[in-house]
């Protein structure tokens, strides 16, 4: 078969009635647009929005130094060590990089990611557990004891946002280790 032959067969080719391009033109507007993104960038931007949101923790902080000065320090040395730890493990996560590694170290680089998200965690919820606790009986004394039944409440709601993320980000994590397994 010469390629003569190949360029008729192609252009004598038929497409299906049922066949309408508007899937195909979807994916390529969203590909153009830049709505598409890999599990990499995924797992790093929810590295990175942890990393902004230790940030935002440390500067609503701030004001707190004047009522209770130790709770505050305390506190914005907390979310500046968890943000730098985050954004480390941002850095990580998008220095791996699938297009110049072998299927071996991309997966030892994704199981040295999540051996370190997973010590990042215990750290973090062994540090800030006491702290919440603390923060929580320190507003309740400089504003009241309403103020507890609202720190109780802004806890939940932070541990069911925290339990979201986490399982977003395991999913996102298994899907890797699954493809890089199937690759190896």
């Amino acid at each position: 078969m010469n390629i003569d032959d190949l360029k008729s067969r192609w252009n004598s080719m038929e497409l299906p009635p049922e066949y309408s391009g508007d899937e195909l033109s979807d994916i390529v507007s969203r590909i153009g647009a830049g709505r598409v993104s890999s599990l990499r960038d995924r797992l790093g931007s929810i590295s990175r929005n942890l990393a902004l949101v230790c940030v935002c923790g440390g500067v609503i902080m701030i004001p707190y130094l004047a009522y209770t000065p130790v709770l505050g320090v305390v506190a914005i040395v907390f979310f500046v060590f968890m943000g730098l730890m985050h954004f480390r493990n941002y850095r990580r996560v998008i220095r791996i990089d699938f297009s110049v590694m072998t299927v071996r170290e991309a997966l030892a680089a994704v199981y040295i990611f999540e051996r370190n998200r997973t010590r990042l965690r215990v750290i973090g919820m062994s540090l800030g557990l006491p702290m919440a606790l603390w923060m929580c009986f320190s507003f309740t004394s400089v504003y009241g004891p309403y103020t507890l039944y609202a720190c109780l409440a802004g806890a939940a709601i932070g541990v069911i946002i925290a339990v979201l993320v986490n399982r977003r980000a395991v999913c996102i994590l298994r899907e890797m280790r699954g493809q890089l397994n199937s690759g190896v």
